[in-house]
């Protein structure tokens, strides 16, 4: 069996064209900044956390902590990251050196509450889609985490 070429492979050194040989622990999803920037998510057992590479070889290391079982990342204009943690039931964001900036959403399923947060996507004002998973529903959330 050869071995798998691509940008990232999990646990594993990637080789790709651009030269680039890294180790990422299992990334899940991941987020495209500014100036070449990517920001994986990646989860194993016990956390979850948030790398950041640059394109051109660049291991810039770890900006988001304190994250449980994250599932899913998007960045906004300002790169801006924001992080949906299911076993949380809660939205987390972080600026783009890893300041945890806000965290939003608590367990429920009221208008606003989260019964594990997984997908999420942004509208073209930036307001936050997130695809409420056990709750069954879609809810809409400005950037601040205020439900609309």
């Amino acid at each position: 069996m050869g071995r798998p070429y691509g940008l990232l492979r999990a646990g594993f050194p990637f080789y790709k064209t651009l030269g680039m040989r890294r180790l990422t622990n299992f990334p899940i999803d991941i987020a495209l900044g500014e100036e070449g920037c990517l920001y994986i998510l990646c989860r194993n057992r016990d956390a979850s956390t948030i790398r950041k590479y640059h394109i051109d070889d660049k291991d810039l290391g770890t900006v988001g902590r304190g994250l449980t079982w994250a599932v899913a990342i998007i960045a906004d204009s300002e790169e801006n990251l924001y992080v949906s943690d299911e076993a949380k039931h809660c939205i987390l964001s972080f600026d783009k050196d890893g300041k945890e900036l806000e965290k939003w959403g608590e367990y429920g399923d009221g208008d606003g509450q989260l019964n594990g947060p997984a997908g999420i996507a942004f509208d073209a004002e930036e307001n936050i889609y997130v695809a409420d998973s056990l709750n069954h529903r879609v809810q809409k959330f400005t950037k601040d985490g205020e439900f609309i």
